[in-house]
């Protein structure tokens, strides 16, 4: 009989560890947004021309810089975590499909080994006559 080589645990303990990396991963990305957060409120207010301070709701050239790049890299961080986790579905339902096709071809084995199934016959004889 044929075995699949895939081990259903083993593929368990990945995805385990993969949920856990991508907790991390989610924790990394909420401390970097804050961090530039910060970054861009401590950039202070230089503005064309040589102004600057520090006066309340205003922002300057660097803080508008950082909140550019923190519009534009957002889609693809959120893109890295919905990857991931198709990644990890996918090879989910892989294995559980690997599983089942190891199940089926044990049990038509089985059944053949016991003779529950009826060889091919030729046209035109039914199954018993000889």
């Amino acid at each position: 009989m044929s075995k699949w080589d895939i081990s259903p645990s083993g593929v368990g303990h990945v995805v385990s560890t993969v949920g856990d990396v991508m907790t991390v991963l989610n924790d990394i990305i909420t401390a970097y947004s804050q961090d530039m957060e910060g970054a861009a409120k401590a950039a202070g207010t230089v503005a064309p021309g040589g102004a600057g301070g520090a006066n309340k709701g205003q922002t300057g050239l660097v803080a508008a810089g950082i909140a550019e790049f923190l519009r534009e890299s957002a889609e693809e961080l959120q893109f890295l975590g919905v990857r991931m986790g198709k990644s990890v579905n996918g090879a989910v339902e892989a294995t559980v499909a690997y599983r089942d096709g190891d199940l089926e071809m044990a049990a038509e084995a089985q059944h053949r080994a016991a003779g529950l199934v009826q060889p091919d016959m030729p046209d035109g004889w039914k199954a018993g006559r000889l």
